[in-house]
């Protein structure tokens, strides 16, 4: 299947699943009508008929009835949700930190060299949470060799930056990036609830990286590192890049929930006055502010909507 059928697909899926849940009411409200019950089991028997055609037609996943907050482990009051596309959605932190290595080993192993010191290569764990992690690529180079009491002019900087860049698309080319567990059923699942649906991520290539996990068409809105530049928003623990996603939901703060796997993203979330849902370390978000820790987005989903074992 094409991309443009695939897109298609998702988009008619929200719009018929739409449809059918308020057929569904319908046929709930017209108990009060007094129609006979034999009527009413026989109308939610075609439209469950009709559910299993359309899923089957599109092939999509259609929820066996509306999803609710709760089922998305979510409070009743969340209008919409703001995901982390690195660590949240797919692996793409795992390909970011790689890429960091390659291109800062070279340059670390070199000053070492320099100064006769040992090697201490790039840390894929610390470091790259410490300093790369929600944060734009300059930015993050400056901090790093800071930390390592190193300076390079900007062109020295801009060659890092250009090398990580050429080291990711290389990753992605191969195919490398994995979406996580449970992601694609939950972003549905918030689609058919008729919860808005934000992406923040600081990488520039947030866009092309849902269109690889296949979820591209399910999100309303992104805020990514284009974003970050042209608004002038800094990087997490700051909680703009979430207040401006929220603005662009058209949703209070208060009223949305944000899903990180990062403790800058908590701190982020709480400091824009958003619910915050954690997913992955319980340790290291809970010390950071987070109540609910859960391992993937899948851990959130009721039982009754999760995919089945493959």
């Amino acid at each position: 299947m094409s991309d443009d059928r695939r897109i298609d697909a998702d988009d008619l899926a929200v719009d018929w699943e739409w449809a059918l849940d308020a057929a569904a009411r319908a046929v709930e409200g017209a108990r009060s009508e007094h129609v006979r019950a034999e009527t009413l089991v026989h109308e939610k028997a075609l439209q469950a008929d009709e559910r299993d055609d359309v899923a089957a037609l599109l092939q999509r996943w259609l929820p066996p009835r509306a999803p609710t907050p709760a089922m998305l482990g979510l409070p009743r009051r969340a209008r919409a949700v703001i995901l982390d596309l690195d660590g949240v959605l797919t692996d793409s932190n795992v390909l970011h930190a790689a890429a960091w290595a390659g291109a800062l080993d070279p340059v670390l192993q070199q000053a070492a060299h320099a100064l006769d010191v040992a090697f201490v290569p790039f840390d894929r764990h610390e470091e790259y949470s410490l300093y790369f992690e929600g944060r734009p690529r300059l930015e993050g180079i400056d901090l790093l060799l800071a930390s390592r009491g190193l300076r390079l002019p900007p062109d020295g900087v801009n060659a890092i930056a250009a090398r990580k860049a050429s080291l990711l698309e290389s990753q992605l080319r191969a195919g490398r990036l994995v979406a996580l567990p449970g992601a694609r059923r939950y972003v549905q699942a918030a689609a058919y609830a008729h919860r808005a649906r934000a992406v923040v991520s600081a990488s520039e290539r947030t866009r092309s990286m849902l269109e690889l996990a296949r979820l591209d068409h399910l999100v309303d809105v992104v805020v990514d590192a284009d974003t970050m530049r042209e608004r002038s928003l800094r990087a997490r623990p700051a909680p703009d890049a979430l207040l401006e996603a929220c603005a662009e939901l058209g949703t209070s703060p208060a009223d949305a929930v944000s899903l990180t796997s990062s403790g800058p993203g908590v701190l982020a979330a709480l400091g824009a006055g958003l619910i915050v849902r954690g997913i992955g370390d319980a340790d290291a978000l809970q010390a950071c502010g987070a109540e609910t820790v859960v391992p993937s987005l899948l851990a959130l989903l009721d039982p009754s909507i999760r995919p089945r074992p493959a």
